[in-house]
């Protein structure tokens, strides 16, 4: 993308002698741009580097729903986040044309700070910090208005059923064997077998994050936490987001995270099994977002075996996995 494009962009904003610099090209290309009084912002251009990774969330209604609820969580809790800004037209959205496509564009405010390391997660104070901003992140979405976000990435039966077709095409790529596809396919259905009976109750369903890693983790300059793109943010179970936190923390800190996260650890039978699959259900959907990747192929060949035979099955058969995942 040419240096006219970008600073056309940036100049609907109100940035003065702005200066920018190329980030990455991954889900969105993303640039960083620094002002005249030394402010910074994130631009974001929606056009992901694989066709593949198109979804909802670069639709101008999916990502007018991110922008607007990123609005409302700066503004109405105590959570750090990156808030969007509106461009001249007090848009939080500009559109322009690249290349015979029209592209969705959005700026957020700049975070200082770097991506959540393994380190920092072996301290029990910082899981515990993870845990109640987790909590204090699902409380504003229990009150955020649910209209209007159908544009929004929906996780749900639907989308585990949607996984495996996904990857099927891997099975064509060679990634994976029938074997290995076959046990995917079984434990999805395994795991959507048990969410039919939960159903959507205000407990168990409602907006989430929808893609907790530690690079969608910062710890700032001062030391605290923030969540940061929300790029799959939409419905879904909120074990879902429990799950993924559990997973980049050690085994032996996975009870605190709980108990911070749920003010107990007593959870019963139904509870752990219900949140170690949503453990694999994350781990399967990175496979599938990823792919159309080949920088991660031969990832996926090396350790979708591993996953089925350490994970998959031992899981169908009953087996406890919350803490060898």
């Amino acid at each position: 993308m040419t240096n006219e494009i970008l600073y056309d962009i940036v100049n609907c904003y109100d940035i003065d002698q702005p200066a920018i610099t190329f980030l990455r090209h991954n889900e969105n290309r993303t640039y960083r741009v620094d002002d005249a009084l030394g402010k910074s912002y994130l631009l974001r251009i929606h056009q992901p580097v694989k066709e593949s990774m198109v979804g909802l969330q670069h639709t101008y209604a999916g990502l007018l729903g991110e922008l607007e609820m990123l609005d409302a969580l700066a503004s109405q809790s105590r959570l750090i986040v990156q808030s969007p800004l509106r461009n001249r037209e007090d848009e939080f959205i500009t559109v322009v044309e690249y290349e015979g496509q029209r592209l969705n564009c959005s700026v957020l405010t700049w975070l200082d700070g770097r991506d959540l390391q393994k380190e920092d997660v072996a301290n029990r104070e910082r899981v515990k910090q993870l845990g109640a901003q987790l909590a204090e992140l699902h409380s504003f979405f229990l009150k955020y208005p649910h209209e209007g976000l159908e544009n929004r990435p929906s996780q749900g039966i639907a989308y585990n059923l949607g996984m495996i077709e996904t990857i099927k095409e891997g099975l064509k790529l060679e990634l994976f064997t029938s074997s290995d596809l076959s046990i995917i396919e079984d434990t999805i259905v395994f795991i959507n077998a048990h969410l039919e009976k939960v159903g959507h109750t205000s407990d168990t369903w409602g907006l989430i994050h929808g893609d907790l890693g530690l690079g969608n983790i910062i710890v700032t300059t001062e030391g605290k936490l923030s969540f940061i793109d929300f790029g799959f943010f939409g419905p879904g179970y909120y074990r879902t987001d429990v799950a993924m936190g559990a997973q980049l923390i050690p085994a032996e800190h996975r009870d605190t995270f709980l108990e911070s996260y749920y003010g107990h650890t007593n959870l019963n039978f139904d509870e752990l099994i219900l949140l170690e699959g949503y453990m694999l259900i994350s781990i399967i959907g990175f496979y599938a977002f990823m792919i159309g990747n080949e920088s991660v192929h031969e990832w996926m060949r090396e350790n979708m075996p591993q996953l089925c035979a350490d994970h998959c099955l031992p899981y169908m058969k009953g087996e406890r996995i919350f803490y060898k995942v």
